[in-house]
């Protein structure tokens, strides 16, 4: 049987996390057969990327949250739905959810949504804002951590929760790609000795993520030798970039940190890295940096707080350190430093297979289109 005719709808197509798992999505559907499926946003830059695969963009103001606005969206997606013969609605964010609960309504479709943030509940009018996300058919958490978050805020409206992890394309996040030549190629052009170790950062630079912990870290270890790659962009808040430069020369390692705001081929940056930190303070509802590093067979160093430690097996894939501990996190990198060769090959090893087991972009394609097809079978 064919798959149903899926519309998913988010705000934007911009760089992020809830971006790139939508437009994952829909490729995977469109590949699957001739059926068409949607995407419906306020536009962005990643919009030709979706398109150029073969699925079709709708662009209309759905970023809004002007009451009069998610009306008219309402009665737009409902002429949509009609005119593409949309099965089944899938939402992956608040101020849409509503044009999608009133569109679901006047047109009978049914719809579900994804849970992907761990959304500030500040009272009453808070609640019920967010509650649009739980009032569909059923809601995907993408986390355990998510999971309690939504029981925590909207128990009481007894909503269907299924978990399904956000997946990493294991296929591209490959070991294997990546052989020592061109990893030491990559590791050159970016000024690096062939011969030192490389930790790796990576993530849009926000302060929450304590890259400050990774530079101060650097300048503690018995380790000299050692070179810190930031990769990640800081968007426009040059002043961020800055104190952590700052901060750097301070601490005297200014000359083995490598700022990389623009890297095109982010696999080849785990390749070139020999252990991953990700010294985060806030509550990650997934923890993407920690599946891509499992994928490409590299240690990690990341806080316990969050999602994160559904992702990462205390030191069996990798090591939990708590938030803010930077003695924790400069004896954890020591410790991987002076590791034997065949137990971090070992370690590097278990975490590749943890992660195509648990975290595989496929699983997470495959356990969503059985949740459409029992949604068109049920509807």
């Amino acid at each position: 049987m064919a798959k149903p005719i899926i519309m998913q709808i988010l705000p934007q197509l911009n760089s992020g996390g809830v971006e790139r798992t939508t437009i994952d999505m829909a490729v995977f559907l469109g590949a699957l057969d001739d059926v068409p499926t949607y995407v419906v946003s306020s536009g962005g830059t990643l919009v030709d990327a979706l398109e150029k695969t073969g699925c079709k963009h709708i662009t209309l103001p759905v970023q809004s949250k002007n009451p009069i606005t998610i009306l008219l969206n309402a009665a737009r997606l409902s002429c949509l739905i009609r005119r593409t013969h949309t099965q089944i609605l899938h939402v992956h964010s608040r101020a849409p959810a509503w044009s999608v609960l009133l569109a679901s309504k006047i047109s009978g479709i049914p719809y579900l949504t994804t849970y992907h943030g761990a959304y500030k509940n500040r009272g009453k009018l808070s609640n019920w804002y967010n509650s649009a996300m739980v009032r569909g058919t059923c809601v995907i958490a993408i986390s355990q951590f998510i999971s309690r978050i939504i029981q925590r805020d909207h128990g009481f409206r007894s909503p269907t929760i299924l978990k399904i992890s956000q997946g990493i394309d294991t296929h591209l996040f490959d070991p294997e790609l990546f052989p020592v030549a061109l990893a030491n190629k990559q590791k050159s052009d970016w000024g690096i000795p062939l011969e030192a170790p490389v930790l790796l950062c990576i993530g849009r630079l926000t302060k929450g993520k304590r890259v400050d912990l990774a530079i101060m870290a650097l300048s503690q270890l018995k380790t000299k030798d050692a070179h810190l790659i930031i990769v990640g962009s800081d968007n426009g808040r040059s002043e961020l970039t800055q104190s952590l430069k700052d901060l750097a020369r301070s601490e005297g390692v200014s000359d083995r940190i490598h700022f990389i705001d623009n890297c095109q081929n982010i696999p080849l940056a785990y390749a070139v890295s020999d252990l991953v930190l990700f010294p985060t303070e806030l509550q990650e509802t997934f923890g993407r940096v920690s599946a891509e590093a499992g994928s490409m067979g590299k240690i990690i160093i990341a806080s316990n707080g969050g999602a994160i430690p559904e992702v990462i097996i205390d030191k069996q894939t990798g090591y939990l350190v708590e938030a803010g501990d930077l003695n924790a996190l400069v004896e954890r990198i020591q410790d991987v430093f002076d590791m034997p060769g065949e137990e971090r090959q070992a370690m590097e090893q278990r975490a590749r297979k943890h992660i195509e087991k648990n975290f595989s972009a496929d699983k997470m394609f495959f356990d969503t289109l059985k949740i459409y097809e029992e949604m068109r079978e049920a509807n």
